[in-house]
C-alpha cells in the first residue's frame, strides 16, 4: 500500500507538471535565451567624473578618462594622451579588456541606473574606484 501511495503521488506530481508545462515553456525559453545584458549595458561612450583611491578622492583627473565600448566586443580607452584599443567581454560583474599587444586585464564593474558605471580596481593592494558617466 505504501508503494502504491508513493507511485500515485509521483504520478500526480508528473501530471501537474505536464499540465503547466505549456505555460512554463515560454518563460523557460525566455530565460534560457536572454543574455545577462551586461555587455549591452556598458555599450556606448563613457567619461570619467571621479577617481577614488583608498576611500579618498584622489588628485588624478578622472575627466581625462574615456572609454567607448562597441556592440561587436571592441573598445577604445584613453587617459590623457595614453590610448589603448582592443577586445572586451563582460562576465557577471567582471569586465575583461585585452588591449592590442598587452596582457588581459580585469576590473569589477557596477552599474548605477543606466548612466553611471563604477570600475572597482586594485592597484598593488590599493583599492581604487573610477566612476564614469554615459555620454
Amino acid at each position: 500500500m505504501l508503494t502504491y501511495s508513493i507511485l500515485f503521488d509521483h504520478l500526480i506530481t508528473y501530471r501537474s507538471i505536464m499540465k503547466y508545462l505549456p505555460l512554463l515553456m515560454p518563460l523557460l525559453f525566455l530565460f534560457a535565451c536572454t543574455d545577462n545584458g551586461s555587455d549591452a549595458q556598458i555599450t556606448g561612450d563613457w567619461q570619467g567624473v571621479s577617481w577614488i583611491v583608498n576611500g579618498a578622492t584622489s588628485d588624478r583627473d578622472a575627466s581625462q578618462v574615456t572609454f567607448s565600448f562597441e556592440p561587436a566586443g571592441t573598445y577604445t580607452g584613453a587617459f590623457g594622451t595614453q590610448e589603448e584599443a582592443g577586445a572586451y567581454r563582460v562576465e557577471g560583474n567582471k569586465l575583461y579588456t585585452h588591449a592590442e599587444g598587452q596582457a588581459e586585464k580585469m576590473v569589477e564593474v557596477a552599474l548605477s541606473g543606466t548612466d553611471t558605471l563604477r570600475m572597482l580596481m586594485n592597484r598593488a593592494g590599493t583599492p581604487e574606484t573610477l566612476v564614469l558617466v554615459r555620454q
